[in-house]
C-alpha cells in the first residue's frame, strides 16, 4: 500500500481522493497480492464444467451482479468532470 499511495502522490492525487476512489483496493492490498505471476488459467471455468454449474458467477469469488457492477469495489463508478475534461471526453 505504501507505493501505491507514494504513486498516486506522484500523480498529483490528494490522500482524500485516493482513499475515496481506491480505498477498498488498497485495503486489500494491505494482505498481500495474490501470487499470480501474471498467469490466468481458466481455473474458475474449469472448476464451473466440473461441478456441472451453468452460471460462471456461481463459481467466481468477486463477480459482478447482472447489471456489470462489482458490488464489493462500488466499480464502476462515476468519472470526475474535470478527470474527462483531461481525457478529452
Amino acid at each position: 500500500p505504501d507505493v501505491l499511495h507514494a504513486v498516486f502522490a506522484k500523480l498529483g492525487f490528494s490522500e482524500e481522493y485516493v482513499e475515496q476512489k481506491f480505498g477498498a483496493m488498497i485495503n486489500a492490498f494491505k494482505y498481500g497480492a495474490p501470487p499470480h505471476a501474471g498467469l490466468a488459467y481458466g481455473v474458475d471455468r474449469m472448476f464451473m464444467e466440473l461441478v456441472g454449474e451453468s452460471n460462471i458467477r456461481e463459481i467466481i469469488a468477486f463477480p459482478k451482479n447482472g447489471n456489470g457492477v462489482d458490488v464489493m469495489m462500488n466499480s464502476p463508478s462515476a468519472v470526475d468532470p474535470e478527470q474527462k475534461a483531461e481525457l478529452g471526453l
